[in-house]
């Protein structure tokens, strides 16, 4: 009942405020047709759809424009992140390098393997969100790289910068074991900073979503709208140097499936369809 109530709301926003006002805003506070809040911070509009930097996570969201009933522009501050940052305890027990793998961009898996940068490019790290992409240091997980000519750097392996190795997750979807399918990003040409690694894995997170459940969500239009911004999920990925390729942790008992084998006392009760990713790095620091 819920649920057609909501639908008749969108039904009745998408004929009353089909007008919104579509400008870009650097922050400010929007009202959805169910009364549901959310603060903001770098709006964008593209193809019926709203994209912005929910200020309650600090995540890149984004919405049908038939699911939003008004849009307030306004100063607001945003909490810095606190998902990837590892605490001090943490820092202790994870040391991020590059693992032996000397400067420069890798843009082949099999440049990786061998060690062999294709190239040493002067390139730039750049944040996920803002306008115009800021610079961002070393401690930031996520982050895209750009060349001199100030274009994306797209289409490789992995890249070292400054002394730390970072995956590319369109690489990281090609090349995942074949049981990880229906793994999707927002974000294919950004990067993941490797945290910790062995001779066995190289161990990362990354914001993944199952494509099917995403796929699902927008068909359903503005519902689903609001539904898919929540979809995408903090992951746990390692590199299988045996096997050459990624495994994702895609849900709690998929990673039960990859480590009951190699660590029995660390298999999760899975009382979350994801695991605890904190009890994920100490099993995986274990065998890595």
């Amino acid at each position: 009942m819920r649920i057609i109530t909501f639908l008749v709301c969108l039904l009745m926003a998408q004929m009353a405020f089909s007008q919104i006002e579509k400008k870009n805003m650097t922050s400010g506070e929007m009202t959805l047709v169910n009364n549901d809040k959310i603060l903001f911070k770098d709006l964008t509009w593209k193809n019926d759809k709203a994209f912005y930097i929910n200020a309650n996570n600090n995540q890149a969201e984004e919405l049908f424009d038939a699911s939003i009933k008004s849009i307030e522009e306004k100063e607001i501050t945003i909490a810095a992140p606190l998902a990837n940052v590892p605490t001090k305890n943490e820092e202790k027990k994870i040391t991020s390098s590059s693992f032996g793998y000397p400067t420069g961009v890798y843009k082949t898996k099999e440049d990786f393997i061998s060690k062999t940068p294709s190239s040493n490019p002067q390139i730039s790290k750049r944040g996920l969100i803002g306008f115009e992409k800021p610079l961002v240091g070393d401690d930031e997980n996520y982050c895209f790289f750009y060349d001199m000519s100030d274009s994306k750097l797209k289409n490789v392996f992995a890249v070292v910068h400054n002394g730390y190795l970072y995956f590319n997750i369109a690489a990281i979807l090609v090349n995942r074991n074949k049981n990880d399918r229906a793994q999707t990003s927002d974000f294919p040409n950004s990067y993941t900073k490797v945290i910790f690694g062995g001779e066995n894995y190289l161990y990362t997170e990354a914001d993944l979503a199952n494509v099917w459940a995403k796929g699902l969500a927008y068909s359903a239009g503005a519902a689903g709208g609001a539904i898919a911004s929540t979809l995408n999920t903090g992951k746990g990925i390692v590199w299988d140097f045996k096997n050459q390729e990624f495994n994702i942790f895609k849900n709690c008992t998929d990673y039960n499936d990859f480590i009951k084998d190699k660590s029995a006392e660390d298999v999760q009760k899975c009382e979350n369809q994801q695991p605890n990713n904190l009890q994920v790095r100490e099993a995986v620091m274990k065998i890595k």
